[in-house]
């Protein structure tokens, strides 16, 4: 029987025994009958009667929308489209090519500080984000006139006394773009919510069937020289489809598609660092297509390149530059990938500027002036202010850079990966290939700030392939299935009661017996479904104790949770026995993050303030230890005095407060067969083993390619492989414990801002579920085997 979206509504029954709110044994779309009382909650939360967000309902028709993109709204969205009225998607469908491209700019430049129509979904009584913005939101009402538009154009270029001039950023005609767009933008955004809110029953839209596989899609990829070339990224999208297949060109040059679907006519283009991209379209039948590319070297193609790469590329022959890089490296890439943060070149009075707004700025509470002027400043960026703008102007300013900029291609086993990835946006917002980071990276990074895609933290992938994916900042849904083949989403709102708004998930796993689990951490509880039977739970730790937001599995049938308090950091649920067992923080008032538990049922989570370390919860003791951590692969504390060194220790956190010879891990791993616990550095650059029992550690470097470290979660296949996720290097690693050697897969999107993964077993073979946090999608990535491939390549020979 298929899954059906679930409400946990009238049908839960709560067994006081054990916290745990069973809603029956099938989820029923008839449920949905209760999504309209949760639903005015949601309006009552996100659009005030009076402020920022508010604005008159309006009746308008939406206007029409090509075919395909229709049916991508109601395959990415999993509701009708026709329920929402007027959307982002009608908005920006409407928009000429030159104002979408300002659109793009606008986001991707100017976003961070002022928010326009469709840039944010989250507002101020939802308890995510201040409605207002840093800078004054930006409409037509700005560009009007002749004098307006001149006054705008003005500022843009030359800047102000709090805003960096972007003349040494931005050409002409991309100001003219941005302009254009502006003029577009009535007001803010469409109140999307409010028209589900009307209707009484809320259409869910049917899946769609996934028709006959095609014969093969293959081809080979030349340089304008006629060089074969290995490691070209080749995509594959049918429009009206959510979900893009990725593969790479072996040694040969060659590239082979698994099977696509017939009769549908697919956009097929090839990118390659230091190449203009290839395009074409191909119509895919059953006796399958050959498409051929010839790419064309460009020397201008810095944008094209990942966050870890332009860190690769800033200058450290001299004792300042290390120094400074260390500086940007501990005060900047917590939050932003280094491509996103150097992708405009400013004058020393501009970056100063940026360092002045971003050094009151919370990671997700932008605000306004007057709330920044309140909040503390970042101790790293007020001490080193006015060196590091300097030395920002001297890399990324109005003269020649001494940065050094080198592309890559991935090589031998790493081109093996099958990547298929799907739009995750809110429901009425996006449109395909728009500000996705995959069809042209000559554009640059997409826009991460743009509160629309921060949807996937995590994802995990069921036993049949589907995505699962936890939405971090939701507003009509807990968590997201997409099928496989189609991208189809399917959205399942678990909610206490009729008349509370969906609880929000951050993370989100599969564990041995095939359930999902994810955290509900706004509501203190953790979720389960089976994907199989149609069960579902909300799972309450005892009174007292709340569910923080991550989770882990280990080898005995616990699932462990993140506390959300102090005197609680750490609880583990006994699925079989449905008991809780919590554990009090071995340190007082020490920061929690990550989770996860190893082989011997023993939990792990990490700490940073007041010291960098993690926690280990000994099942059989029943008590909870500090583990220090060993030395930093890339410790650079000698670059600073010791005075320098106390304005690093100030605090520690994994998002704008670095300090060198930190370690920092996040989110760790272990193997749930063993004792072996793993730990990827978010700034130490390794990975650490560690045996739980006899607690002997090691550290292995990370392959220079992700010298930068900014890594996340570790996850264990049960081949005992470790996988790891680089944020800022749009790529994931392999590592072998038995020959220690490393393997990189690089992703086919630039500024995904990866950061979830678990590596798990579907049919026989390890696959890999993922969210990329700022790109807005969720990723299944498989891996053949050289054997298939080869046979591949034999059966397209005549």
């Amino acid at each position: 029987m298929p899954l059906e979206p679930l409400l946990v509504g009238d049908e839960q029954r709560l067994r006081s025994q054990t916290g745990e709110i069973d809603d029956g044994a099938r989820f029923r779309s008839r449920t949905f009958m209760a999504m309209k009382s949760v639903l005015v909650v949601l309006g009552v939360l996100l659009f005030p009667p009076s402020g920022v967000l508010a604005q008159p309902a309006t009746s308008a028709e939406p206007p029409d929308v090509p075919a395909d993109v229709e049916e991508w709204m109601r395959t990415a969205w999993g509701m009708e489209p026709q329920v929402l009225g007027v959307t982002d998607t009608h908005f920006l469908s409407s928009l000429s090519a030159s104002e979408r491209q300002g659109a793009f700019l606008f986001k991707q430049r100017c976003n961070t500080c002022h928010y326009s129509t469709m840039s944010t979904t989250r507002g101020a009584g939802a308890g995510l984000v201040d409605a207002a913005s840093y800078g004054p939101p930006l409409s037509r009402t700005n560009v009007e006139g002749e004098d307006r538009e001149r006054a705008v154009r003005r500022l843009i270029s030359e800047g102000s006394a709090t805003m960096p001039a972007f003349r040494y950023a931005l050409r002409p005609e991309q100001i003219d773009s941005i302009i254009g767009y502006l003029k577009r933008v009535e007001t803010l955004r469409p109140p999307v919510v409010d028209r589900l809110v009307e209707l009484s029953s809320p259409s869910v839209a049917d899946p769609v069937s996934f028709g006959e596989t095609a014969g093969p899609l293959w081809g080979t990829v030349t340089s304008s020289s006629g060089e074969r070339l290995e490691g070209v990224t080749v995509s594959a999208r049918a429009p009206g489809r959510n979900v893009t297949t990725s593969v790479f060109t072996d040694s040969d040059g060659e590239y082979h598609f698994p099977p696509l679907e017939t009769g549908r006519p697919y956009k097929v283009w090839a990118q390659a660092q230091a190449f203009e991209a290839g395009r074409a379209e191909v119509a895919l039948r059953e006796a399958g297509a050959r498409r051929n590319f010839t790419l064309t070297p460009t020397a201008d193609f810095h944008n094209q390149l990942t966050g870890s790469q332009w860190y690769a590329a800033l200058p450290d022959g001299t004792r300042e530059d290390r120094r400074m890089k260390e500086v940007f490296r501990a005060a900047c890439m917590g939050c932003h990938p280094q491509n996103f943060t150097l992708i405009s070149r400013f004058d020393e009075a501009g970056w100063r500027n940026i360092i002045d707004v971003m050094s009151r700025m919370h990671p997700y509470r932008y605000g306004t002036p007057a709330a920044a002027a309140r909040r503390q400043p970042n101790a790293i960026m007020v001490h080193f202010r006015d060196e590091l703008a300097a030395w920002l102007a001297k890399v990324r300013g109005p003269g020649p850079s001494p940065m050094t900029f080198t592309p890559r291609r991935p090589t031998g086993d790493s081109t093996l990966m099958i990547a298929r990835e799907y739009d995750a946006p809110e429901p009425g917002f996006g449109l395909p290939f728009f500000n996705d980071g995959s069809t042209d990276w000559a554009l640059g990074p997409v826009d991460f700030m743009d509160e629309s895609k921060h949807h996937a933290m995590n994802a995990t992938l069921d036993a049949d392939g589907n995505v699962w994916m936890a939405d971090m900042f939701n507003i009509t849904r807990t968590v997201v299935r997409y099928d496989w083949r189609t991208g189809h989403a399917t959205n399942f709102v678990l909610s206490e009661t009729p008349d509370a708004p969906p609880a929000n998930s951050h993370d989100i796993i599969r564990d041995a017996a095939g359930v999902v689990w994810f955290d509900m951490s706004n509501i203190g509880a953790l979720g389960r479904i089976n994907p199989r039977t149609g069960e579902s739970a909300i799972i309450r730790p005892p009174e007292g104790a709340r569910v923080g937001p991550w989770i882990g599995d280990d080898g005995r049938g616990g699932i462990w949770a993140a506390g959300a308090t102090n005197d609680a950091k750490a609880m583990r649920y006994d699925t079989r026995t449905r008991d809780w067992t919590l554990f009090e923080n071995p340190v007082p008032n020490a920061s929690n993050y990550g989770m996860t538990g190893d082989g011997a049922g023993n939990g792990w989570w990490s700490t940073a303030i007041p010291r960098d370390g993690l926690m280990k919860a000994d099942l059989e003791t029943g008590q909870a230890t500090f583990v220090p951590l060993p030395e930093a692969v890339n410790d650079r504390s000698d670059l600073f005095t010791a005075e320098e060194l106390a304005v690093f220790a100030d605090r520690l956190t994994f998002y704008g407060y670095g300090r060198p010879g930190a370690v920092a891990i996040r989110k760790p791993g272990a193997d749930p067969r063993s004792t072996t616990f793993w730990g990827c550095s978010w700034y130490g650059g390794g990975l650490l083993k560690l045996d739980s029992r006899s607690d002997l550690e090691e550290m292995y470097p990370f392959p220079p390619e992700h010298e930068d470290g900014n890594c996340y979660e570790t996850s264990v296949d049960e081949d005992g492989m470790v996988w790891l996720p680089f944020t800022h290097g749009d790529s994931i690693a392999k590592f072998d414990p038995g020959t220690e050697e490393w393997t990189s897969y690089y992703l086919p999107t630039i500024g995904t801002k990866t950061h979830g993964l678990q590596a798990v077993t579907v049919n026989g073979r390890t696959q890999i579920g993922m969210g990329y946090l700022g790109a807005g999608k969720v990723a299944k990535l498989e891996f053949r085997s050289r054997e298939e491939l080869q046979r591949l390549k034999a059966e397209t020979r005549p």
